[in-house]
């Protein structure tokens, strides 16, 4: 066995020398052996030149045609040629042919559904009967077609324009409150919706001017909509219907909402935040919400008590509600008992108001 060994052992030694020889025939350079840099046999000079690039900023975008209104009395083709030529290489002519009936409301659904609702689009709808209008929220997003430019909303002030719209959406569209100032003088509108536009107070005073015609008004998701904004919404008088869902406001603007549709005999629909909701879920545990005699329900007539009447009204009161002292000095209980039947009063009208009593 160890002779075995030393022969496989020298045959590897053998193998070994052998490439080693043959591989010292070849005169190549070392492996990593760097080449011999030799100077330029001539020099150069190089001259730079500084030259301004010029743009022809005319012939960079062309300018836009300015298209006439429709009007009720164009024909279909005449209409149908308006709006291709305002939305040119969109195939727009041969969707509009496809509907079954090309009316304005029709053409303008269509627009809006795939996000053409811009300024041009406005222009040539003014002199129409259209009678709602929506604006797409993908027209806004950074990956949708961004068509609307600050002056589109500026079309809806023009004179004698979109006399028969009753129904206008900008509904999850970010827009400022100084944009509705242009639609003060639309004479028919009737239903506004301002979901989620991130508008404040100074939107809902815009709103004023509308309280003749305006009947439904969704303000839904607006937070920075307080109390402040609860009298300019007294002031539209014919509303059937507010959202003021995941608003600012809160059981103070509510009551004064509550007690001024008491007084008008008022009747509308509403939704009302979740924090409002909650209260009124739970308003038996914030006192006592039927006082029976000689309890008293009536804030007016809390001077007249002594203070042992005083006393017991507010330990009936803090049965239901704990927190509630019972305790004090004449002028403390008045104040505090007072205080207490006032917000009942008020928390029973904003309970008829969500029960449609108002």
């Amino acid at each position: 066995m160890s002779r075995g060994n030393a022969r496989f052992v020298g045959a590897r030694a053998d193998i070994a020398l052998k490439r080693k020889c043959s591989f010292s025939d070849f005169d190549a350079p070392p492996k990593y052996a760097r080449s011999l840099q030799s100077p330029p046999d001539s020099s150069f000079d190089v001259e730079i030149c500084h030259q301004s690039l010029r743009y022809d900023a005319k012939g960079s975008t062309p300018e836009s045609k300015e298209i006439s209104p429709v009007r009720d009395d164009d024909d279909i083709a005449t209409s149908i040629g308006k709006f291709d030529a305002a939305f040119p290489s969109i195939r727009l002519r041969e969707r509009l042919l496809n509907l079954d009936c090309a009316t304005a409301q029709n053409i303008v659904d269509l627009l809006a559904e795939n996000g053409y609702i811009n300024e041009q689009a406005l222009k040539i709808l003014l002199c129409t009967a259209v009678k709602s209008i929506v604006f797409a929220p993908s027209m806004f997003d950074e990956n949708g077609l961004n068509l609307v430019g600050d002056d589109t909303y500026s079309i809806f002030s023009y004179a004698d324009s979109f006399r028969s719209l009753t129904e206008l959406s900008f509904a999850g569209i970010r827009i400022q409150n100084e944009d509705l100032q242009h639609i003060h003088h639309l004479p028919s509108l009737s239903v506004l919706r301002l979901n989620e536009t991130g508008i404040g107070n100074e939107g809902v005073f815009l709103l004023v001017s509308l309280k003749r015609t305006l009947t439904k008004l969704f303000l839904t998701a607006n937070y920075d909509i307080t109390n402040d904004a609860v009298p300019a919404i007294l002031f539209l008088i014919n509303l059937s219907f507010l959202s003021i869902l995941d608003t600012g406001i809160d059981m103070i603007g509510l009551r004064r909402l509550a007690k001024h549709m008491d007084e008008e005999d008022h009747v509308m629909d509403i939704e009302i935040p979740f924090t409002c909701e909650a209260y009124v879920d739970n308003v038996t545990s914030h006192y006592l919400i039927n006082p029976l005699p000689p309890l008293i329900t009536n804030p007016h007539i809390c001077g007249h008590l002594l203070s042992a009447a005083l006393k017991r009204n507010l330990e009936a009161h803090a049965a239901y509600n704990p927190s509630i002292v019972t305790s004090g000095t004449r002028p403390e209980m008045l104040e505090r008992l007072s205080k207490i039947l006032e917000i009942r009063q008020l928390d029973l009208l904003v309970l008829g108001m969500l029960e449609g009593n108002c």
